[in-house]
């Protein structure tokens, strides 16, 4: 220890001279102090003390030295420091801020050193004082990096005025950027001026506006303490151009700046929402992410968290808390994961007269989703349980799926039974081709049972019955057409479906 104070004594006489020798004399005894704590076991607890708080003074220096010296390996201010334990404060404090000669000169170490600093999630805040110090160094070394400089949680302090007279310094000096507008917009809503950030954020289109946040995503999102944490500029934005959000929260992903959790977990506290809440702006932001098809997310938990939603919505008679940015038609239009809605089901649907309006849109887009290319019915089936088949809404929902899983006849049962009007449609839109024989197989019988059977939809029934005898007469020769004809009907009723079927054969 003796030793290597007098090694730090004696290269305090190169402090004012800028050369090698101040670097090469600290590293002598930087070295000595790391081979003794490599031997810590030979140590008395209170020696191994004294030498860890060495080697951390021992960085401290290099770290100066590295930071103020012209040097090629001036980047290795920035691990010394760390080492050092210093704050980035103490660091600040250690810095010469004289002005030689009208003018400062920062030298690469430093500014490498807070720049990036600057970038790394650290719960440290500068003060007023030392923040504005940075934004002049920064001005004078590296202008271009004001804007991110001043959008780190460390320069959360800075006065807003003299943040806005750096700005516009770079405005009037040729240096105009999408960043530059972003971050004045940011400081005049902290100064309160919205007239000001209303004229900034209206200086760009809106797609210009998204490539900046994906420039810098601090001026969106922050963590704190491993925490996402929305910015006031996101807040912002929630209540004036939530869609603007939303898309520039979807760059960010797309651009590998937020994860999926992440994205997910901004929302919600954004929104204010607990954990196992789920806010009308997050489901805008995942039919987003459908509707941009990103490579990296998995389409299938896309559809598991958005069908999750709507039948939790629709089963609670929940309304979303928020105005949807997008409507069904809209990603109908947009999105080939949300399919052109059966026929069948909207005649289904119109036969409920007291459907609540409130929860048309939900319907749609699960409906949409169900009708669509990419969903995978099967796993959807044990989810539908919250969601009661004793509403239209709900048995539209049911009735899709399992005609998705071809149980044709089942769905057949339960609209004769429910909803009698919606039959012919359904059976016109799915029974096609290899199912075509259910029309004689299936439907024709279950109608002539009902018919017997009488009761309130006898003339649903039979309305629908006259259709299907019409299709089945087109589609059968005679001998197989009056095999599939009940043994007991009225031949009168028959006769003009069995006049057909025969001038059919004639004509051919």
């Amino acid at each position: 220890m003796q030793l290597y104070k007098e090694m730090v004594d004696y290269s305090n006489t190169y402090k004012t001279v800028k050369t090698q020798s101040c670097i090469h004399l600290l590293s002598e005894a930087h070295l000595l102090v790391r081979a003794a704590l490599m031997d810590a076991s030979q140590l008395e607890p209170g020696e191994k003390t004294e030498l860890l708080e060495a080697f951390k003074e021992s960085c401290g220096h290099l770290g100066d030295c590295y930071s103020r010296l012209d040097t090629q390996h001036s980047h290795l201010a920035l691990p010394y420091y760390k080492m050092s334990g210093l704050s980035m404060a103490e660091v600040l404090a250690r810095v010469d801020w004289t002005v030689e000669d009208g003018s400062q000169k920062y030298e690469k170490g430093l500014i490498f050193y807070i720049n990036h600093s600057l970038y790394e999630d650290l719960d440290e805040e500068l003060s007023e004082e030392l923040a504005a110090k940075v934004v002049q160094m920064f001005h004078v070394a590296e202008p271009k990096q004001l804007p991110h400089i001043l959008c780190s949680p460390s320069m959360k302090n800075i006065n807003p005025l003299t943040a806005m007279s750096y700005l516009r310094k770079l405005d009037s000096s040729g240096f105009s950027s999408i960043l530059v507008t972003l971050t004045k917009a940011t400081v005049a809503l902290k100064m309160g001026d919205l007239d000001m950030y209303r004229n900034e954020m209206k200086s760009h289109p809106e797609m210009k506006l998204v490539c900046g946040f994906i420039l810098e995503p601090r001026l969106l999102i922050q963590r704190r303490k491993g925490q996402v944490v929305p910015t006031e500029l996101a807040i912002y934005l929630k209540e004036t151009q939530s869609g603007l959000l939303v898309a520039s929260v979807l760059g960010l992903q797309k651009n590998n700046k937020i994860g999926i959790e992440e994205a997910d977990s901004f929302f919600k506290v954004l929104c204010g929402k607990d954990e196992d809440v789920i806010p009308q702006l997050l489901v805008d932001f995942w039919e987003a992410q459908l509707v941009a098809c990103l490579p990296d997310v998995v389409i299938q938990e896309l559809f598991f968290k958005l069908t999750s939603q709507y039948i939790r919505r629709l089963s609670k008679r929940q309304p979303p808390d928020t105005t949807p940015l997008r409507t069904s038609e809209d990603l109908i239009n947009s999105c080939s994961h949300y399919g052109l809605i059966y026929p069948w089901v909207h005649v289904l649907i119109s036969s409920d007269s007291s459907a609540d309006k409130n929860y048309t849109e939900d319907l749609s887009k699960l409906q949409s989703l169900v009708c669509g290319p990419s969903f995978d019915i099967a796993c959807i089936i044990p989810f539908l349980e919250p969601l009661s088949e004793d509403t239209i809404a709900g048995l539209s929902v049911h009735v899709l799926c399992h005609t998705r899983l071809k149980e044709y006849e089942q769905c057949i049962d339960t609209l004769l039974e429910r909803c009698p009007e919606a039959v012919i449609p359904y059976a016109n839109h799915e029974l096609k081709e290899e199912n075509r024989t259910l029309w004689w197989k299936k439907l024709l019988p279950e109608l002539c049972q009902r018919i017997k059977c009488g009761g309130e939809k006898y003339r649903l029934y039979l309305s629908s019955l006259k259709e299907t005898l019409s299709i089945v007469a087109m589609e059968l020769e005679l001998r197989d057409f009056l095999n599939v004809l009940p043994g007991d009907g009225t031949a009168a009723f028959f006769l003009p479906y069995l006049l057909h079927c025969s001038r059919k054969k004639s004509v051919t």
